[in-house]
This record gives structure tokens, C-alpha cells and sequence, in this order.
């Protein structure tokens, strides 16, 4: 069975307010798919209800299977999670947080198995993260720790990998040593895998996304504006009613990917 994501009528509310309003999309395997959109538009809500962390109206799917069935061993293997920001508890090694990735399909109180030292040793390898996997992770820089949070969500071997603005506070060879990871990873099992990667810098975003949501704001909660490649959705038309500024799109002889800078 594919790792296809779907929603169906997705809406969010917090009290009287609805923050999401019937958002329904399918996102297919061996895809990285960017959700963007200005501040307040709801990302990370959608991030929280396909996590299953909020409640919702509507439905999720994951691998076929609704989320709303599944209890939270479940969701974790079948999702995994990069926050914004790593943390971990003190004194832990890069290793042990890496370790924890594994709980999921753990027996209770069971020890490690070859297959979760295998698993673990490959997503530290992935990452880069085995350079400091022994030092305490308190340690080491954003940039490392965020790449050792990387490599636990890796660990889970999850086909839906989920990453919540995870370079927003990086600096640029951090920014592209995550972001160079993603299609690798996708590559180790095309049929089975996507990403969904909330991002701000939509330059970036047509770089590494193969397909992008755009959210915006409304009235009754936010709607889906626009869904396809981003050649689709980065238009000055559609960022200029989602952003309301001027903004110049062209493509970059450098990356051949769009390029979009604010007026």
C-alpha cells in the first residue's frame, strides 16, 4: 500500500473561530510537497491536525488508513515529526535522541534490536549526525541539533516525514544541509515516502518542493489558493492576492528553480 496523505474536508476550529475551513487535497508518494502561505494562514494548525496532536472536522488518511483509528504508536509509524527547534532531554548523547525514534515499534521496556541499530546507525549516517553522535546534544550547535532531530524523525521509518518550518532558524549551510537530505531520503523507497515541509522562503520552496499548497486567509478560515508545482503557484498574480505586496518571480540561471523577491 502507498504512503499516499489525503484530506477531506479538513476544518479546524478554536471556539466560535474556524481556523481551517473544509481544506481537501491528496499528496502522492515520492514527492516533496512545500506548504506555504503568509503568517496566520494556518499552516501550522494543518501541521497539528494531520498529526492528529488537535482536533478536527473532516478526514486524514494515512497508507489508506484513517488517523482518527489509529492511536499514537500507531500515528508514529506511520508519521514522522521535525519541529522548528530540537530539544532533548539533558545530558542526552546525539545518539540516545536518535535512539528514541525507535519507541514506536518497541515493545514495552524492550531493549534495542539489531533492526532499530540498523535503523538508527542509517539515519545518523544519512544525516551527517554521526560526526557528534556521542557528544551530549546540549553540545552542539542549532544547526547539529536540528540535523540530530532530522535523524531521529528518519529513525522512525515512517513513510510520511513531516517538517514544521524546520530551517527557520539556521543559518544557509544548515538551511541546505536539511534541505539537500529530502530527496535522498524519498530515493531510498520512491513508492512508500513524501514530505510535507512548511516554509517562508518561497525561493527555496520551488528549489527542493516538487509540489506546493498555498494557504491563504479568509473570512470563514483558511482555504487552499492554489496546489501544483511550483511553476503553478509561484505567480505574481496568485502570491500578490495571498502576500498583498508587488512581488518579481523569474527563474534563477543558477538553480534553474523560480526566484521571488519582494518590491
Amino acid at each position: 500500500m502507498s504512503a499516499g496523505l489525503s484530506l477531506t474536508g479538513l476544518t479546524v476550529s478554536y471556539g466560535p473561530r474556524t481556523v481551517l475551513n473544509e481544506l481537501s487535497v491528496d499528496l502522492t508518494p515520492d514527492r516533496v510537497h512545500g506548504l506555504i502561505g503568509p503568517n496566520g494562514a494556518g499552516k501550522s494548525t494543518l501541521v497539528k491536525a494531520v498529526l492528529g496532536l488537535i482536533a478536527y472536522e473532516g478526514s486524514v488518511t494515512v497508507s489508506g488508513r484513517s488517523l482518527a483509528s489509529m492511536n499514537p504508536r500507531q500515528r508514529a509509524r506511520h508519521l514522522a515529526y521535525l519541529a522548528q527547534e530540537t530539544s532533548s532531554p539533558a545530558d542526552f548523547t546525539g545518539r540516545q535522541l536518535v535512539e528514541m525514534g525507535r519507541y514506536a515499534r518497541q515493545s514495552r521496556f524492550a531493549a534495542m534490536s539489531s533492526a532499530d541499530e540498523r535503523a538508527v546507525d542509517a539515519a545518523l549516517r544519512l544525516t551527517g549526525a554521526d560526526a557528534w553522535a556521542q557528544r551530549p546534544v546540549a553540545g552542539t550547535s542549532g544547526g547539529e541539533r536540528q540535523l540530530t532531530g532530522l535523524a531521529r524523525a528518519l529513525a522512525q521509518e515512517a513513510p510520511v516525514l513531516v517538517l514544521d518550518e524546520p530551517i527557520s532558524a539556521l543559518d544557509m549551510s544548515h538551511e541546505m544541509a536539511v534541505l539537500c537530505l529530502l530527496h535522498p531520503w524519498l530515493d531510498e523507497d520512491p513508492a512508500n515516502r513524501l514530505v510535507v515541509v512548511v516554509l517562508h522562503d518561497l525561493s527555496l520552496a520551488a528549489r527542493f518542493c516538487d509540489d506546493l499548497i498555498l494557504l491563504t486567509p479568509g473570512r470563514h478560515g483558511a482555504v487552499i489558493a492554489a496546489h501544483g508545482t511550483p511553476d503553478d503557484v509561484l505567480t505574481v498574480d496568485l502570491l500578490r492576492a495571498a502576500y498583498g505586496i508587488d512581488v518579481d518571480v523569474r527563474r534563477s540561471p543558477v538553480t534553474d528553480s523560480l526566484s521571488v523577491t519582494a518590491l
